[in-house]
């Protein structure tokens, strides 16, 4: 029995050591979020068949360049030669042809001056272009997922430094109690530190509770369970997010510069227009019957047609130029756009940057501060007022500094997802 007891005992404990460490929620780091929320997003999927249907859209073109073979058949009565405007070509179109007839006709555009060629070459800035398209795409999942991330973690540091302030405001309030309880201070200091610990406790909470929403939202973006727990926030931002490239590698930028390549080679498209086409036509099969001519059992010819008049062509060669003027704009536009944002975020890096290291200085008198006026108190040298008031400067600085690091860090990220970095 005695043995049963023990080896109970042994399971039993290590089964709570299991549940601890499954329990135990590993750091997440900023790099591995981003990687998540690139394959969790189904805007991201989407895109991606996008860039397929683009692709398969190139193929489409080329077939210009080989023959179609078509099998046709046509039965007709009457006038002969009168059932042309039903599109039979071949043997079978033949106005010398009657009755039943059918066979395969085959049709091989020779040379059309570029007109397959350029069609060829938009679907290639097409599939391009859609290329683009995913990588703004991909920015603004990425974009979104560093934004929540660092508040996430802003929020984690929050909890961290209330819980802590939460600490030494408990041990004032056990003091001030021991020393209303001997007569030397009024019960007024009672109340204050109660108050003050209360306070604690409830900024505790909130950003508790803001942490665990935080955690919840990332993990929709990640597409995972909430088995992570966001970090303190970083000093420093991580070393595969560089803020200091410039604009050129933007995808924005890439998407307006291949929207005016897709324009450029639609204009050259539609001006091929303008060209003589040299086509061929070949045919095999037989008739029921013929009339003036003797039948014969092939067909075959080289033709060229040269547009004369074409108000069709003309307007798209006028629409196309339009396009084209503007995606010019368009990637000044992007550009100015991108300038902008660089400017903003340059703004905010700068100003948080000089702004920090006048914090430091800030946080380390406001430790001080705190740390005599709290001896002073705790050797009945000085008032509770001057405890607290070195209290709350200390939970503004602390919140300063780690408001103010959030906001360089998710400046300098989003400026280097905004011109390329990372993806």
């Amino acid at each position: 029995m005695n043995k049963r007891i023990i080896l109970f005992l042994i399971l039993g404990t290590l089964f709570l050591s299991l549940n601890a460490w499954c329990a135990d929620k590993r750091p997440i780091s900023i790099d591995t979020v981003l990687q998540l929320a690139e394959v969790n997003s189904p805007g991201l999927s989407a895109s991606r068949f996008h860039e397929l249907a683009a692709s398969k859209a190139i193929d489409i073109a080329r077939a210009n360049y080989f023959p179609t073979i078509n099998a046709e058949a046509i039965d007709s009565t009457g006038f002969s030669g009168s059932s042309g405007l039903l599109g039979v070509g071949g043997l079978m179109g033949s106005p010398y042809r009657s009755g039943l007839s059918g066979g395969l006709v085959a049709q091989q555009t020779i040379w059309d001056f570029g007109r397959t060629y350029y069609d060829v070459e938009a679907n290639k800035r097409e599939a391009e272009l859609s290329q683009q398209n995913t990588r703004v795409t991909l920015y603004q999942v990425k974009q979104l997922a560093l934004e929540i991330y660092y508040e996430c973690s802003f929020f984690r540091s929050q909890r961290d430094i209330w819980a802590e302030l939460t600490h030494h405001s408990a041990m004032i309030t056990k003091e001030a109690q021991h020393f209303v309880d001997t007569g030397q201070v009024s019960i007024v200091d009672r109340y204050l530190s109660k108050a003050q610990t209360e306070e604690a406790q409830t900024a505790e909470a909130f950003f508790a509770e803001r942490l665990k929403k935080s955690e919840q939202q990332l993990a929709v973006i990640m597409g995972t369970s909430v088995n992570f727990s966001c970090p303190p926030l970083p000093t420093e931002l991580t070393h595969t997010l560089n803020p200091n490239i410039g604009i050129e590698t933007s995808p924005i930028l890439a998407r307006a510069i291949v929207g005016k390549k897709v324009a450029l080679a639609r204009l050259q498209q539609e001006k091929a227009g303008y060209y003589p086409k040299i086509i061929a036509i070949a045919s095999v099969g037989g008739m029921q019957d013929a009339s003036l001519e003797k039948k014969k059992e092939y067909s075959a010819g080289i033709g060229v047609i040269l547009p004369l008049v074409d108000m069709h062509t003309s307007g798209e060669i006028q629409r196309a130029k339009a396009e084209l003027s503007a995606r010019d704009q368009e990637i000044e536009a992007q550009k100015q756009y991108l300038e902008e944002m660089n400017a903003k975020y340059d703004t905010v890096i700068y100003a948080s940057k000089i702004r920090l290291q006048h914090l430091d200085s800030e946080s380390t008198l406001a430790n001080k501060a705190f740390k005599t006026s709290k001896e002073r108190y705790f050797s009945m040298e000085g008032e509770l007022v001057d405890l607290r008031e070195a209290f709350r400067n200390l939970v503004r600085v602390e919140t300063a500094i780690q408001e103010t690091r959030m906001q360089l860090l998710q400046a300098s990220g989003s400026k280097a997802l905004l011109n390329g970095a990372g993806g």
